[in-house]
């Protein structure tokens, strides 16, 4: 049975699968994360086999780089799969049926960017290019989330400058993610080896040391906006769903990712450190873009009804 826009919700299925999607993507973002710190990206040096194989040596290096290839498939068969669900059981349901669609089309085109990145012999602007996708499915893929668990209303009524100003904090929290992409692969990440300064400079000319700054200085700019937006969200509570803890988990991501920044560098870059770094940084999108979603999310579901295993009465 086809449900309507105002109706409570989808089917647990979907929800799980459009649930694990979203995880599955973080999950790529993050191992696309670790290809870059460990220096792995022509671990294959061919595209889109691995040293003319299906299935390549063992070397630390291509184990690393495969396993985010395999992993982009596996992403590619959910979003299908999400996206076909989708047109046969909700094609009345805008933002299910576009969401999903755009989804699989973007992870096409990140596919076949990603072979792009490794026959250029990953040049920095095509790497960042592709993080940009990456980032950008996984907008589309929370969206379609959060349309099948709550249903979305786009209306501005009573929301006032919270709509302009959630768009300019999601821009700002994507261009800093961006940002810290490019200080990696241009070499940039120890240019600066102390912090908040960089070689007791607030600011230096030289190419690489100015790359990391303007990062940090990013950082500075996205912060109020970051904690601005839900501060606002927070004041819209009783008509947003769960606004406080939406906030609080925006806040605290940021300031747990600033903090393992400093750490990065006052430990001289360690690898760990650094992944934790980026993954922090697609938790930080991920929450803000739910941020910016929840004042249009539906009052007839709650959070606290968000019961995957037992809500198959309620669909």
């Amino acid at each position: 049975m086809e449900i309507k826009e105002g109706d409570r919700g989808t089917d647990p299925l979907f929800r799980r699968l459009s649930l694990t999607a979203v995880v599955s993507i973080f999950t790529l973002v993050v191992v696309g994360g670790i290809v870059r710190v460990t220096e792995s990206g022509l671990g294959c040096p061919d595209w889109p086999l691995c040293h003319g194989r299906v299935v390549p040596s063992a070397d630390v290096h291509t184990i690393i780089e495969y396993s985010h290839r395999v992993l982009a498939s596996i992403v590619g068969v959910l979003l299908l799969v999400l996206t076909v669900l989708a047109w046969r059981r909700y094609r009345n349901r805008i933002w299910i049926v576009v969401g999903s669609t755009v989804s699989l089309g973007l992870v096409i085109i990140q596919g076949v960017l990603g072979g792009v990145t490794v026959l250029t012999e990953l040049h920095g602007d095509v790497v960042t290019a592709h993080l940009l996708l990456a980032e950008v499915v996984l907008f589309t893929t929370v969206l379609v989330f959060l349309a099948a668990w709550r249903g979305l209303r786009f209306s501005h009524r009573h929301l006032g400058v919270l709509p302009p100003l959630t768009v300019i904090t999601v821009v700002g929290v994507l261009i800093l993610i961006l940002t810290g992409s490019y200080t990696t692969t241009s070499g940039a990440s120890g240019a600066c080896y102390e912090w908040p300064l960089c070689q007791g400079q607030i600011f230096m000319l030289d190419r690489l040391p100015a790359i990391h700054m303007i990062h940090r200085y990013i950082a500075l700019l996205v912060g109020p906006l970051v904690f601005l937006t839900a501060m606002m969200v927070w004041m819209k509570r009783d008509f947003i769903p769960n606004a406080g803890r939406i906030g609080v988990a925006a806040a605290v991501v940021f300031l747990t990712q600033v903090f393992v920044g400093a750490i990065a560098v006052w430990w001289a870059l360690p690898e760990e450190v650094r992944v934790l770094h980026l993954a922090l940084a697609t938790l930080l999108w991920i929450v803000v873009v739910v941020l910016a979603l929840s004042p249009y999310l539906s009052l007839e579901r709650g959070l606290q009804g968000m019961d995957f295993c037992t809500e198959t009465e309620s669909s």
